[in-house]
Order: structure tokens, then sequence, then C-alpha cells
């Protein structure tokens, strides 16, 4: 009976975490040159997936998030979860031979981590050298699905990096 009643117990606490956790959101973001013009210049910088600022990353809080890093340029990269809360992923966390080793030429890193009791707009950035100048970019946070904004509800979204 003992063993029935700790059973039920510990199924109904998976069951109400479940129903809070998020899905598990998967990007891919491919460190390449590409040739980009800014104010009549015309330079060959490093971008993600060729695109400068790099892609915005969606997701909803207490999601997960899996980013493959592949590095197809000839400098090392790492990449800064600007202010995510790096829960029992802390190692992951962008500088270079502080918090990780950085991902090679012809190397990939997959980054796993959850977004815990965060909303907003931050942002992710390289921390190589000149590279933070070129790889950045938003990453929004929404609520929770059926939770409420802690404002009214805004007309339109326009992050701004």
């Amino acid at each position: 009976a003992l063993f029935l009643a700790l059973s039920v117990v510990w199924l109904l606490s998976d069951l109400a975490f479940a129903k809070h956790a998020g899905i598990t959101r998967h990007y891919k973001f491919d460190i390449k040159m590409q040739s980009v013009t800014r104010l009549c210049q015309t330079k060959n910088i490093v971008t993600v997936n060729g695109q400068f600022p790099g892609p915005r990353i969606i997701a909803r809080e207490g999601d997960r998030l899996l980013i493959k890093v592949v590095n197809h340029v000839k400098y090392n990269v790492t990449i800064h979860w600007h202010g995510i809360r790096q829960i029992r992923s802390g190692w992951a966390d962008g500088p270079a031979y502080v918090t990780q080793c950085p991902i090679q030429t012809g190397q990939s890193y997959v980054y796993n981590f959850t977004l815990t009791g965060q909303r907003g707009t931050l942002f992710w950035h390289a921390h190589i050298s000149w590279l933070r100048a070129t790889l950045y970019g938003p990453i929004v946070i929404l609520p929770k699905k059926h939770a409420s904004y802690p404002f009214p509800h805004p007309y339109k979204e326009v992050p701004i990096v």
C-alpha cells in the first residue's frame, strides 16, 4: 500500500510538472562570411545564417533551447546568451577559455538551456574579439501560454538591438 501511494504521488508530481513545462525549440546557426552593404559600403563580415544582425530567437518562458552552432569561418567562435539565467548550463555561456572552449573552424557545438523565470527581450552575441560586432541578435522570451503580460498586451512588437 505504501509503495502504491508513493507511486501515485510520484506520477502526479511528474504530470503537474509536465503541464507547466515548455517545449524544445531547435535553432541552427551557420557561422559564415557574407558580403553586406551598409551605409553605401560593402564589406565581407562574419554572419549567422547570412544575416546581419543575426536571427531572432523566439521562445516562451519554460522552453528548452537547443541551438547548434556550426563554425564555417577561420576564426574561433563562442556565443554568449546575454542576460539568460544559465541554470545548470553555466559552462556554455560564451566567454572563450573562461566558461567554454571556443568552437573551432569546421566544428560545431550545441547550446542547451532552459528559459527559467524570465520574460522580455534579451540578446545573444559572440564573445571572440571583434566578432561581437557582427554576430548578435535578439532573444524574445514570451510569457507561458495563457499567462498574462505584466503590462497591457502590446499593439506591435519591434525588437531593437
